[in-house]
């Protein structure tokens, strides 16, 4: 049934008529007590649709904004990550005049860090259907702030400037002709309470049978809607907030919104709850928001912040679905009120910086196929001075399967060769003609573990000369000798190949007695390369992306200075690639 209902189209005084019932309704926050008006030109608005007999409302305050220093934010650190962003970075986001306007709504949401990380709505289409009045401008404006300013914005009136509304039939087609937006936001809704409706049939029947097939069109399209849940005060959301609940086609493409008063830390009293919409409500700042002329309060302009959050998560992850987005964004909302999802603030209160960070688990895909965690990965020097002085990004993804970039050299620890424990065990298997010895010995020179892991047994085939003389007081040996290897890596590694690598070793001993001195440079890698198949990425279409990486392993060695008495020895490793070492061996047979 329509009721037509008449609208007053007179200005607002300079005091607020709080005792007018009209306009007490759409101007919550001013009608809380008998107070001072904004000074604006707000209209009083009234639907001419209904539901049930209750009049469908853009319910909102308008009016001028005002001056004065706005003090400097303090961001909150709830739940702290953001230390991808450096302090003078949020500190040149915070002092925008755009985001100082309303810092301390922003604040609340912690838009600082994905303004920060870059993320500014590029590439989504904003539909917002309001009225041809300043409330409508108004939601337009919340929407094309900064939060995402690089978001395409469209209005549809379903209003005219007399804010009379149209019939729901109307309604319909213009949600048809909207439906290519990525997100329709619809700050209007109902005095009937959400838990009044119970089927899709009754919905029908109270709106147009065209407005509920347009709105599942849309949503079967791959549209958000985001709606505004009133301004009744009432534990209870507008009808309209319970869509998803009769029409499934709507489920996981719709989010209601609650409105948030940063001056009280709470709900605002205006704002109805999210009742029987829990699952799919969210809260956020809808209390003395200013745009450019006017200051506004309602959840008709919570709404549009909504709007705007998703559209900086589409342009991050393009690949999400709907689903997937709205469903993000509940997860990541701070927690308000009762624990977990309550009937008053749903999932709490949106975060723009933890839904644009990694959630859950940080795996890497790997080439091969599966992912590996992303950890801390020790490798040997060889391999770790290279990745450590390069500029390598690859790709992880968290539980949604989101691609975020990473430094390949911030998981890069340096694992030391372990010269002494290679003495003690030297696993030399070897032959000798002469002065010439050739023969196998293992060795862990290019040894890693984790994303960048090894076979662990790096054999090295070598040729070497043993020559030694004799000066009469002291006897001195030289050992040079050359190598080649063939490490793999493991099938869990980023690491696809080995070309050969081909080494140098040199040792020289002076000895005197029971006294011996020792200088030794091993395993100098003379030549070779390490291949590595990096992801990078994930395409518009959510295919992951590769890019091959080739690192010469070439490079200063280590250089081992020895003193021995008898059979214990005593050494420093000068060691360019990782951390110096001292040991200390004793080395001995005994017979029995």
């Amino acid at each position: 049934m329509l009721l037509i209902a008449a609208i007053s189209t007179a200005p607002v005084a300079a005091y607020a008529d709080c005792a007018n019932p009209i306009y007490k309704k759409n101007h919550p926050y001013e009608c809380r007590t008998t107070s001072k008006a904004v000074i604006g030109a707000g209209l009083a608005l009234a639907g001419a649709a209904a539901i049930g007999g209750a009049a469908m409302s853009l319910g909102a305050s308008g009016g001028a904004g005002s001056g004065g220093a706005t003090p400097q934010p303090t961001m909150n650190t709830y739940d702290y990550v953001g230390g991808d962003v450096s302090a003078s970075h949020i500190a040149s986001v915070i002092s925008d005049t755009e985001y100082s306007r309303n810092h301390a709504q922003y604040d609340s949401i912690r838009l600082a860090y994905s303004l920060a990380r870059g993320i500014t709505g590029k590439n989504s289409t904003i539909a917002i259907l309001d009225a041809d009045s300043w409330h409508g401008a108004s939601v337009a404006a919340i929407a094309a702030g900064p939060i995402a300013p690089d978001a395409v914005i469209e209005k549809y009136y379903i209003a005219g400037a007399n804010n009379k509304f149209i019939s729901y039939g109307e309604i319909g087609n213009i949600i048809s002709a909207a439906a290519h937006a990525d997100i329709i936001n619809a700050s209007w809704n109902t005095e009937m309470r959400a838990n009044a409706v119970r089927t899709r049939a009754q919905l029908a029947g109270l709106t147009d049978q065209n407005f509920i097939n347009s709105l599942a069109d849309a949503a079967r399209g791959g549209t958000i809607f985001v709606w505004a849940a009133g301004n009744e005060g009432a534990a209870e959301s507008g009808a309209l907030s319970a869509l998803p609940r009769v029409i499934p086609e709507m489920q996981g493409h719709f989010i209601n919104v609650v409105a948030w008063d940063d001056n009280t830390g709470a709900l605002a009293d205006y704002s109805n709850a999210c009742g029987v919409t829990m699952e799919y409500c969210i809260t956020a700042p809808g209390t003395n928001i200013a745009t450019e002329d006017r200051t506004v309060s309602g959840t008709s302009f919570a709404a549009p912040v909504v709007s705007a959050a998703v559209a900086v998560l589409r342009e991050a992850f393009p690949y999400m679905t709907a689903p997937q987005i709205t469903h993000l964004l509940f997860t990541t909302a701070r927690d308000l009120g009762a624990p977990g999802v309550d009937a008053v603030y749903g999932h709490g209160m949106l975060d723009l910086e933890r839904a644009t960070r990694p959630v859950g688990a940080e795996l890497v895909p790997l080439a091969s196929g599966g992912t590996a965690p992303l950890n801390t990965t020790r490798v040997s020097g060889a391999i770790g001075r290279k990745l450590k002085n390069s500029d390598l990004k690859l790709a992880f993804i968290d539980d949604y399967g989101r691609a975020f970039e990473t430094t390949l050299s911030d998981h890069v620890k340096i694992k030391n060769h372990g010269r002494g424990y290679e003495h003690l065990r030297p696993g030399i298997t070897s032959a000798h003609a002469g002065i010439i010895e050739f023969g196998f010995r293992r060795s862990d020179f290019l040894a890693a573990e984790g994303l960048l892991g090894t076979d662990e047994r790096n054999i090295i085939s070598f040729i070497a000369i043993n020559s030694e003389f004799d000066t009469g007081k002291a006897k001195i040996s030289f050992r040079p000798e050359i190598g080649a290897a063939r490490p793999r890596g493991r099938t869990d590694s980023m690491i696809t190949k080995f070309s050969g690598i081909y080494t140098a070793s040199i040792a020289t001993k002076v000895q005197h007695g029971d006294w011996t001195i020792g200088l030794a440079i091993p395993d100098i890698i003379l030549a070779g390369d390490m291949d590595m198949r990096l992801p990078v990425g994930r395409s518009a279409n959510g295919g992951l992306l590769f890019q091959d990486a080739k690192t010469s392993l070439t490079g200063r060695a280590a250089v081992e200075y020895s003193l021995s008495y008898k059979f214990v020895t005593a050494a420093f490793v000068d060691n360019p690639i990782g951390t110096d070492e001292f040991f200390i061996l004793a080395k001995h047979k005994l017979a029995f």
